[in-house]
């Protein structure tokens, strides 16, 4: 069996995967109008949100750690139009040490599980003030994580087959996944397991592997706040409902913060003491 480092490897079958997932980009295009950009999409693959951001007439810059995401997403700007290509940029970087020195994005989004990606409350304590470095003042990071309730993780088991053709080969491939709890990050195994035609030899199964940092409604909040960041609005869907923690229908928590007001007050007060 060979091993895959992670999904974001083979950035083809990524965006094949995830083609009909739309209800993240449809929220946080209406959110990015609404408070307008520069924009900044952390965590941005392929491109499955950066390019819509264009095509709404947002300057835009993504951020990825995966060479292979990036260069796909930079792929799909060139073939963009010079008009979307002179408002976007995307450059390599770690969600842990964000490399914006200088508030200038007025919009900041994490999509698609992007911060569970940091395991530590330490790496998401450097996610999240990294973000709050990057933002205007009136800027606002929104993100999403899974919900998690006690139904979504029972549901986390072993999954039944799935057959579907691979887009890079064109070969019949058995899907399979299976998740596990480790204390309080979700393990992720899939499985893809090649057909092999009548009269061909078996081919090895590849198998990807995936780690996301569960993360409580409380939890988000008390990072948030110690990054000096305040939460100003959350939902328990893309459609828009109010987050109850209690409510176990749900598989996405969505989060709107900004720069706390006090954290501001106490910057502006630094600036003054310190200028001359």
């Amino acid at each position: 069996m060979t091993a895959v480092r992670s999904p974001f490897d083979d950035p083809l079958l990524y965006d094949w995967e995830y083609r009909r997932r739309r209800d993240d980009v449809r929220f946080y295009r209406t959110l990015a109008d609404e408070r307008g950009g520069p924009v900044l999409d952390l965590g941005c693959g392929t491109g499955r949100l950066l390019l819509p951001l264009l095509a709404d007439g947002h300057v835009v810059v993504g951020l990825d750690r995966a060479p292979a995401m990036l260069a796909r997403a930079a792929a799909r700007i060139a073939r963009a139009g010079a008009a979307k290509r002179r408002r976007a940029l995307v450059v390599r970087g770690d969600l842990r040490a964000l490399p914006f020195k200088r508030r200038r994005f007025s919009f900041a989004v994490a999509a698609f599980h992007t911060v569970q990606h940091c395991e530590s409350d330490g790496d998401l304590l450097r996610f999240f003030r990294g973000a709050a470095a990057a933002l205007l003042p009136g800027g606002w990071l929104a993100f999403d994580t899974f919900a998690p309730t006690r139904l979504f993780l029972e549901r986390r088991g072993p999954s039944g087959p799935t057959r579907f053709r691979d887009p890079r080969s064109g070969r019949a491939t058995i899907y399979t996944e299976n998740h596990t709890l480790d204390g309080r990050v979700l393990a992720m195994t899939f499985r893809y397991q090649p057909v092999a035609a009548r009269g061909d030899r078996a081919r090895r199964a590849r198998t990807v592997s995936l780690r996301h940092r569960l993360l409580q409604p409380r939890e988000i909040e008390a990072l948030l706040v110690r990054a000096g960041l305040e939460l100003i609005a959350s939902w328990g869907g893309f459609d828009g409902r109010p987050l109850d923690p209690a409510d176990e229908r749900g598989e996405q928590h969505i989060y709107l913060a900004r720069i706390a007001q006090t954290h501001l007050a106490r910057r502006k007060t630094t600036r003054r003491v310190g200028s001359k």
